[in-house]
């Protein structure tokens, strides 16, 4: 009996040491699920929110995997020998941010603070998006993206897409939308010419002017040119067609005859006739392709034709002159039972003399009661051989 129970007590150790040896010497199986947030050579971090987790696998930063292994903790944090990896699904809590994706030297959020993203999305460009994802070092991981599309209205700091009309060219431009206008900032080295049709995507400043500020050739795209329209018809920011004679030629503009607008980058002389495309801006046109299709020696005659007020040619022959003491003058001009009184401003610094052809262009007046005719300039004058 004593030997029976001997033998039992030997069986029984010899288990326990088996059993302890085992526990020993066989790895244990801790699990953790975490985002991949470095990867490199054959060292990759997974992250939980909380807990950071190193171990010697490569891995796909911006992944979610669950590693199961041996833990043990070292002089830089937690370690873990793998022995199984699988692809998985965040378990852990994430955080949620909104704003608007953006590009410029890397992949970033503008909320409208610039958040930076570990990855590029695959979404447009400026477009508002909804995140889901952890915040790890400086960078956010995104693991959950919704598109949410483009802003309706500019808002401060934040991407706004815009197409117009550029009214005023170079850099910077500025671009009519059909209600109001903007001035948009171009990448150096870009310029654009006034009446094209433009789309660009920049970032907003809220200006008394609404500012833009395009940091990409790639977010500029030039659609063709404005929408033509007859003159009586066009409205900013659109192409104007008309064929007007000219009332006043200066070497800045010229003023017309069928519109109050001035226009602007085309020089013709006073009673030449002008075809043009013109942008048409709030108050003013702006030349685009202008020519002279009837210059202004083949207006008729109007000396018989007084109207006062109305612009004309008059020609004739000099029959008396008369200048007072302040310089102004006074000339007949007479063309056979027709005459006026021809009024040369004593800045002009024109000399004439009886008997002398003249032709002038200008607007019928009266002085003193009497048919009159009164020029802008010392060009619109011609005596002699000179006409």
């Amino acid at each position: 009996m004593v030997k029976k129970r001997l033998l039992m007590i030997v069986l029984i150790s010899s288990l326990v040491f088996v059993s302890l040896a085992l526990s020993r010497y066989s790895p244990g199986r801790d699990s953790f699920t975490g985002l991949c947030v470095y990867s490199s050579g054959s060292v990759s971090i997974l992250y939980n929110g909380t807990t950071t987790l190193a171990l010697g696998e490569r891995l796909k930063v911006g992944e979610v995997y669950t590693v199961e292994g041996r833990l043990r903790k070292t002089e830089r944090g937690l370690w873990m020998d793998v022995s199984s990896l699988t692809p998985a699904n965040a378990t852990f809590p994430l955080e949620g941010i909104e704003g608007a994706y953006w590009y410029s030297g890397g992949p970033v959020l503008l909320t409208p603070s610039r958040v930076r993203l570990a990855c590029p999305l695959n979404v447009s460009k400026g477009s508002l998006v909804k995140l889901e994802g952890l915040t790890y070092g400086l960078k956010f991981y995104p693991l959950r993206v919704h598109e949410l599309g483009y802003l309706k209205e500019p808002k401060n700091g934040m991407p706004y897409p815009l197409e117009g009309v550029v009214l005023y060219g170079g850099n910077p431009v500025t671009l009519w939308n059909g209600s109001e206008e903007f001035r948009v900032y171009l990448p150096h080295g870009l310029s654009l010419k006034p009446g094209l049709r433009v789309r660009v995507l920049g970032v907003a400043r809220l200006y008394s002017t609404i500012t833009l500020y395009v940091d990409s050739g790639d977010d500029l795209k030039v659609i063709g040119p404005a929408e033509e329209k007859p003159l009586k018809l066009a409205k900013t920011g659109e192409i104007a067609i008309g064929e007007c004679l000219v009332l006043k030629g200066t070497t800045r503009y010229l003023k017309l005859n069928c519109t109050r607008m001035k226009l602007y980058g085309f020089s013709a002389r006073t009673g030449d006739t002008v075809r043009f495309r013109a942008l048409r801006r709030k108050s003013s046109l702006l030349c685009l392709d202008c020519s002279v299709v009837k210059p202004r020696e083949e207006l008729p005659n109007e000396i018989c034709s007084f109207r006062e007020g109305s612009f004309a040619k008059i020609s004739g022959k000099v029959t008396w002159v008369k200048v007072y003491r302040n310089g102004f003058g006074l000339v007949n001009v007479t063309n056979g039972t027709c005459w006026v009184l021809l009024k040369i401003p004593s800045r002009l610094n024109i000399s004439l003399v009886e008997n002398e052809s003249v032709t002038a262009y200008g607007f019928f007046t009266t002085y003193r009661g009497k048919p009159a005719f009164e020029i802008q300039s010392g060009d619109d004058v011609c005596s002699g051989k000179r006409c």
